[in-house]
C-alpha cells in the first residue's frame, strides 16, 4: 500500500532526493517549492500527509505552518535543523503533527510518517470505507465512485459529500459544513453551493439515478437514496424563502 504525500521543499537538491528515496518505503510523493502551491494542489486532491522544510521557508515558516493546519486535515511533519526548544514549541503550536530534526534518515522520515497516518486514519472513530447505495467513499485515500464509476471530485467536494453521507437521509445545516470543510473559500459568498452543483453534475456525469442531493435554501443540504427528503425535515426550520428544494443551487444559465 502507497501513501500519498505531498513536499513544500524550496532546496532543489532536498525535494529531488526525498522524490526518489520515498517511494521505497511505500510513500508517492508530490513536490512543490511554495505555499500557495500546496494550497492549489490541496484543492484538488487530499494527500496523507505533508512535509514542510522550515528552514527553506526561513522566519516564514510559522505563517506556512498556520495556514497548512487551517486548511488540511492531513498530518504535517516539520523539517527543522534547528534544536532549540522554544522553536520546536512554536512548531508544534502552529499545527505540526511531528518534527523532525535534520539530519535524519528517509527511513526515520517514513516511519514517522506512516505512524501519523495510521494513528489518524479514522478520525472521531468514522469509518474508513462508507457505503450509501451505490455510492462508495474512502475517507482515507480521498476516492468516491457510484456503481464502480469514479467521481471527479475536489477535496473540498469530497469531504462536503462523504459529510453528507454520514447523515444519510438528514439534513445538514450549512454552518456545519463550512465548520467541516475548514475552508475560507466555503465561509464567503455562495462557495458551498457552488460545490452542491458541481458535486451534482459529476454524479450526473456517471449515470447515478439512485441517490437524491435536496437543497433547504439558504438553510442546509440532505443526501438521501431514491426519493425526496420527507417534508418531515423542514419542520424545525422558518423557511423565508422559496421552499423549492433546489433554489439555492447554482445553476448555469442558457
Amino acid at each position: 500500500m502507497h501513501y500519498t504525500c505531498l513536499i513544500i521543499e524550496r532546496d532543489p537538491e532536498a525535494a529531488l532526493r526525498l522524490q526518489h528515496e520515498l517511494p521505497s518505503f511505500g510513500f508517492k510523493p508530490r513536490t512543490v517549492d511554495s505555499c500557495q502551491s500546496a494550497m492549489a494542489l490541496m484543492q484538488q486532491w487530499n494527500f496523507d500527509a505533508v512535509l514542510l522544510d522550515a528552514d527553506s521557508f526561513g522566519e516564514h515558516y510559522i505563517t506556512a505552518l498556520r495556514r497548512l493546519h487551517r486548511h488540511s486535515r492531513s498530518p504535517v511533519v516539520l523539517l527543522a535543523r534547528a534544536h532549540d526548544e522554544a522553536a520546536q514549541l512554536a512548531g508544534l503550536e502552529s499545527g505540526a503533527s511531528d518534527i523532525v530534526l535534520l539530519p535524519a534518515s528517509t527511513r526515520l522520515l517514513a516511519a514517522k510518517l506512516r505512524r501519523l497516518i495510521e494513528a489518524g486514519a479514522c478520525p472521531d472513530e468514522e469509518p474508513t470505507e462508507l457505503s450509501v447505495g451505490p455510492l462508495l467513499m474512502n475517507a482515507r485515500r480521498g476516492t468516491a465512485s457510484v456503481d464502480d464509476k469514479p467521481l471527479m471530485l475536489t477535496a473540498h467536494q469530497f469531504e462536503l459529500l462523504y459529510l453528507l453521507a454520514l447523515k444519510i437521509g438528514q439534513f445538514v445545516h450549512r454552518e456545519t459544513i463550512t465548520r467541516v470543510l475548514r475552508s475560507a473559500a466555503a465561509d464567503t459568498g455562495r462557495a458551498v453551493d457552488v460545490h452542491i452543483y458541481r458535486i451534482r453534475k459529476s454524479l450526473r456525469a456517471v449515470g447515478s439515478t439512485g441517490l437524491r442531493l435536496d437543497t433547504i435554501h439558504g438553510r442546509g443540504y440532505c443526501l438521501s437514496l431514491d426519493h425526496p427528503m420527507p417534508d418531515a425535515a423542514f419542520d424545525d426550520f422558518d423557511d423565508r424563502g422559496d421552499p423549492d428544494h433546489n433554489a439555492g443551487v447554482l445553476e448555469p444559465t442558457a
